[in-house]
């Protein structure tokens, strides 16, 4: 069982407390999408950390990078998140794409500090209980192009490149009609509103974005139809969201906790961290982290030997157990440091709402039950379920 690399823990450490969190305020005021702190990222070598090292990257195991994820949460949950989503596209990128495109796109990575993102939601199908894709994808003599509206486009305007999810013009069958393309971000026929005005996770700057006749190189695709869920990587994202939400989590417990020892109450003179129950609320919240922490964990250290379907288990065991962990966490740490716990000086509040709006993501919370209930009762069915369209006799 490997173990987290503590050179590079500690290298997300000091950047989680010295340059992510000064700035989380502000981007999470502004909506803004984390510019200054991806830049620390990249001086740091993270921007990199699943890039193979061959190419130039940290290429750390799944142990590692969850545990940089999850610091980095506890500096600023928007950044921890957008670098999470662009470290997938990096798996993608390593599993399914030519060795020229690797030489292409890891190097911009590396060296110059560039981000991609990863734009999966549509507004049709959010609620489908099937991977399904409705923005099309349409091959020519010229090479691809693509038409659609996606939903939650995670670092709008700031990324330089993404990886938008389609399936081939008319084809309704995912397993083989998903194709991934990577789109510049100067594309022609993007459009947006640049809504974005959310509860919480306001600093990755997710707005709705409209493809019109967006083309694309030919060779600005990855893989084969169908293969982007055949290699292991999309149950990646639920891993590393609850990494986030454990951070979140140990960030907002951690402040509990140094408030209640620090504050005075009269006539006594003591500090609130005396009273029994408040250290029976957090003596119960510390075991319920450690539990979501330990299960996250495990999780990652199985991870490279665990096939498909096993890789869905773990991610979804992580990922609802941190989720309904992290809610609760961060919602008794206002209540139990009390008012002060609302004002929008202190990070228990935005620890609030960060949580509140990232444990929205998918899998559902229903959908990831009812996976681990099938794996307990021996019946075996992987993460997302991919349509297979309309019923051909």
């Amino acid at each position: 069982m490997s173990r987290p690399d503590p050179a590079v823990l500690e290298t997300a450490a000091r950047l989680a407390r010295d340059e992510l969190a000064p700035r989380a305020v502000d981007y999470d005021r502004d909506a803004a999408n984390p510019v200054e702190s991806w830049r620390a990222l990249w001086r740091a070598g993270l921007l990199g950390a699943t890039v193979p090292r061959t190419h130039g990257g940290l290429g750390v195991d799944m142990p590692t990078y969850v545990g940089v994820i999850r610091t980095l949460a506890g500096g600023c949950a928007s950044t921890a998140m957008t670098l999470h989503m662009h470290s997938t596209v990096m798996r993608f990128l390593d599993t399914l794409g030519t060795e020229a495109q690797r030489r292409r796109y890891f190097p911009e990575v590396v060296a110059h500090g560039r981000l991609l993102g990863s734009w999966g939601s549509e507004p049709a199908v959010s609620l489908s209980r099937t991977l399904l894709m409705e923005t099309a994808i349409r091959e020519t003599d010229e090479g691809w192009v693509i038409d659609g509206v996606k939903h939650f486009c995670t670092m709008a305007l700031g990324a330089s490149y993404y990886m938008v999810w389609c399936a081939l013009d008319g084809g309704t069958d995912m397993g083989k009609a998903l194709l991934l393309s990577l789109v510049p971000a100067n594309a022609g026929g993007m459009s947006t509103d640049g809504a974005w005005d959310t509860l919480g996770m306001r600093g990755t700057y997710s707005p709705s974005v409209t493809f019109t006749g967006v083309r694309v190189a030919a060779d600005a695709t990855l893989g084969q139809p169908g293969s982007a869920v055949q290699v292991g990587v999309i149950e990646a994202f639920a891993l590393g969201y609850a990494a986030v939400y454990v951070g979140i989590a140990e960030a907002a417990l951690a402040f509990a906790v140094d408030f209640l020892r620090t504050r005075v109450v009269k006539p006594e003179n003591v500090s609130v961290a005396q009273d029994p129950t408040v250290q029976r609320h957090i003596g119960e919240l510390a075991v319920r982290l450690d539990a979501a922490r330990l299960v996250l964990e495990q999780s990652a250290a199985a991870w490279e030997g665990a096939d498909i379907v096993e890789r869905g288990l773990l991610a979804n065991r992580a990922k609802y157990l941190a989720s309904e962990v992290g809610l609760e966490v961060t919602s008794r740490v206002i209540q139990t440091v009390g008012g002060r716990g609302a004002y929008r000086a202190f990070p228990a509040e935005r620890a609030f709402r960060d949580m509140r709006t990232a444990t929205l993501m998918p899998p559902t919370a229903d959908r990831m039950l009812e996976t681990i209930g099938k794996s307990a009762l021996g019946l075996t069915e992987a993460m997302f379920r991919v349509s297979s369209g309309p019923r051909r006799d």
